[in-house]
């Protein structure tokens, strides 16, 4: 539970350091919204529904078969967002429509249509698993979202019209023609007829020869039917044909092959049924027969047995939605090539039964049989000629009353109310997202950024034991002796000296407080420190030994010089210490030209041994770290060094550094103090100092 609310802390303090990221693309995020919510304009939504029909006409086949099925629901729905409809919906609206719906030219439509869909504004999906699909459609236009809607009901409705409009149509056209030229056929036969009884004065023939051509005429037309319906079946399959690809004729061509034994073998059988079947209407047995009931259930069984074929060939794993959600185009195909397999078992079965009975009328004396011949010939076209009349009226009629398979079920309403909550959520969402974005990028940031945010960082690089964290103040760089200053930074100090203290067993006397690049506040701490062991009752010496630049001297108030490299050189005899309200000091002296080797004397190992016994402790500021080698040179003289490290300013690349020179033993670093923590924004020991300098 610790663990989790130091984790909670650490990114809070991270939020706060680099609020002014997190606020601006927060802030960014925030003017989108506001821009968003009053450029954007409304959104209306609309909705058309139409209806599938499972249904399918063949005028010329007594077999029928199932057209849509649910699975096949997404024929319909592709169908729907093709380039062809939106073609049709864009040339469908009128001038007077586009200006409301606020579309300059049908073109215009059309690439607006394209929008909508690849954007889905316009969205079609089948209903809840049914026969019913949803055309929804939402647009800134609450006339162009109904147009739109009800456009694309429309104009499938009638593209589906039109595509079964044609397959009726080729049929109704070749039977119209058949019929044209069987009118002047059964024309010709009745004159011949006629002139054949006139010239032989023959007008009856006996019967027997009645009987055999009544039967041979009603076989005959009975043919001359089922030849009509081939070319009908022959024609609806080329109708469906022309709208298949080359890949998927090869697809239904491929699967005809495979079933045609079976398929040969089911016409053998269904021929010879038809054949027995029409031996027992000659022989006169009525339709409630039990004969005529048991061949007529096999010849119906065989036809199932065909089609069931068909059904598990596309019940099979290998051929599922081959070729792009076509199977029902494809099934119906080799229904057809069936329906046709069927019909010349039938025709096959009547040529048969033809064939002898034209032998029997061989056996009639000749001018009987040319009687016969001619009248059988004038019934026969008659019949076949009434027949035709019937199949092109029907035809019509059905072309007439085509409708398709699609209804219209509810026409999309004129919504002129905007959708509630749509720029709400989206405003919301934008600031969702910029707030995201500003977590995140405020994480990156503080990632991004070298220096030293926490105790943490050092820890994990040097693994030295934090002494004290020093918050930032102002105008740092005056008096230390300042009763307000000293009173604005005595308890951070108390607190690092009390550390320093309590790290070691025993005594430890001099201490080197140091850092790793300039401008850390080494000398800051320095001074700061010697006042708070002062207030312990303690003898502190306060020495620079910063020779470039010494600062203690400006923060003490005192001069620089005499100082300590003026002892070290010899131009004076004393140490030149200064006492000041209880603190005494060494400043640094005067400039000279060979700090190293000053610092690096015997003299000055020497002076460091003496001044051990006259003060309680000494605290000596020195050089950078990687300024010069001054640091690691009276670090070796020293007791305990302590580095400083500047909160927000000193890199971590630099304390890596460090910590390579202290594995190989060039310089000791026996702890650290954080200095110059902005505590206005976020670190872990904000609350307890914010309330001390609160209440200060």
């Amino acid at each position: 539970m610790d663990e989790e609310r130091v984790d909670l802390e650490h990114y809070i303090m991270m939020l706060k350091r680099k609020f002014y990221v997190f606020l601006s693309i927060f802030f960014i995020s925030l003017v989108y919204s506001f821009i968003y919510y009053f450029r954007t304009p409304e959104i209306y939504r609309t909705t058309a529904s139409i209806f599938v029909v499972k249904k399918s006409i063949n005028i010329f086949s007594p077999y029928t078969f199932q057209g849509i099925e649910e699975k096949d629901m997404v024929d319909h729905t592709l169908l729907l967002k093709s380039n062809m409809v939106i073609k049709m919906v864009s040339e469908a609206l009128t001038d007077e429509e586009l200006s409301r719906a606020n579309l300059s030219s049908k073109e215009e439509a059309y690439k607006r249509l394209l929008w909508d869909y690849s954007n889905e504004r316009i969205v079609i999906e089948p209903f809840r698993n049914s026969s019913i699909i949803k055309i929804n459609v939402t647009e800134e236009n609450p006339y162009r979202a109904y147009y739109f809607a009800n456009y694309i009901a429309q104009c499938y409705r009638d593209f589906d019209i039109e595509n079964q409009r044609r397959q009726v149509s080729s049929l109704k056209e070749f039977t119209r023609s058949q019929l044209l030229k069987m009118e002047k056929v059964l024309k010709e036969s009745e004159e011949r007829l006629k002139e054949y009884k006139m010239k032989h004065k023959t007008f009856d023939i006996s019967q027997e020869t009645r009987e055999i051509i009544n039967k041979l005429t009603s076989f005959e037309a009975e043919y001359q039917n089922l030849y009509i319906e081939k070319i009908g079946l022959e024609e609806k399959i080329k109708s469906i044909d022309s709208s298949m690809t080359q890949e998927q004729k090869k697809f239904v061509e491929t699967k005809w092959i495979s079933l045609l034994p079976i398929v040969e073998e089911l016409g053998e059988n269904l021929s010879e049924l038809e054949t027995q079947l029409s031996n027992m209407v000659i022989q006169g047995l009525k339709e409630d027969d039990p004969k005529v009931i048991s061949i007529k259930n096999r010849i119906k069984s065989t036809q199932n047995e065909m089609r069931q074929k068909v059904e598990e060939l596309f019940q099979s794993k290998d051929i599922s939605d081959p070729i792009g959600n076509i199977r029902e185009m494809l099934k119906n195909t080799l229904f057809l090539k069936i329906d046709l397999a069927v019909n010349d078992a039938k025709m096959n079965a009547y040529k048969n039964i033809i064939d002898d009975y034209q032998k029997k009328l061989l056996l009639i004396p000749e001018r009987e049989i040319e009687l016969a011949r001619l009248e059988r010939e004038a019934n026969a076209n008659e019949k076949i000629y009434m027949m035709l009349l019937e199949k092109a009226e029907e035809a019509s009629i059905t072309e007439a009353s085509e409708i398709g398979n699609i209804l219209v079920l509810d026409p999309a309403p004129l919504n002129t109310t905007p959708l509630k909550g749509v720029k709400v959520r989206r405003i919301i969402f934008y600031l969702f997202v910029g707030l995201s974005l500003g977590i995140v990028f405020t994480i990156l940031a503080d990632y991004l950024d070298i220096s030293v945010k926490s105790e943490e960082d050092v820890n994990f690089i040097l693994k030295i034991p934090l002494y004290g964290i020093i918050p930032k103040i102002q105008n740092n760089k005056g008096n230390v002796f300042d009763e307000h200053k000293k009173s604005l930074i005595s308890e951070p100090f108390r607190t690092l000296r009390t550390n320093i203290i309590l790290s070691d067993t025993d005594e430890k006397k001099t201490i080197l407080i140091t850092s790793i690049r300039e401008e850390e506040g080494k000398s800051f701490v320095a001074s700061n420190l010697a006042l708070s062991f002062i207030l312990s009752d303690k003898k502190v010496l306060l020495i620079d030994a910063d020779f470039r630049k010494p600062q203690i001297h400006r923060f003490c108030g005192v001069e620089k010089e005499p100082g300590l490299s003026d002892y070290l050189s010899g131009n004076v005899k004393d140490v030149p210490i200064i006492k000041k309200e209880k603190l005494f000091i060494l400043a640094s002296g005067s400039s000279t030209p060979n700090p190293t080797e000053l610092l690096d004397s015997k003299k000055m190992r020497e002076f460091m041994r003496n001044i051990k016994k006259d003060f309680d402790i000494v605290i000596i500021d020195s050089p950078p770290i990687f300024t010069v080698a001054d640091t690691m040179i009276i670090s070796n003289m020293t007791d305990k060094t302590i580095l400083v490290v500047r909160y927000s300013k000193t890199p971590k690349i630099l304390l890596q550094r460090l910590k390579m020179f202290m594995n190989n033993k060039s310089i000791k670093i026996d702890g650290y103090v954080l200095n110059a923590v902005n505590l206005s924004r976020g670190y872990r020991y904000y609350y307890y100092y914010k309330d001390y300098y609160t209440k200060r």
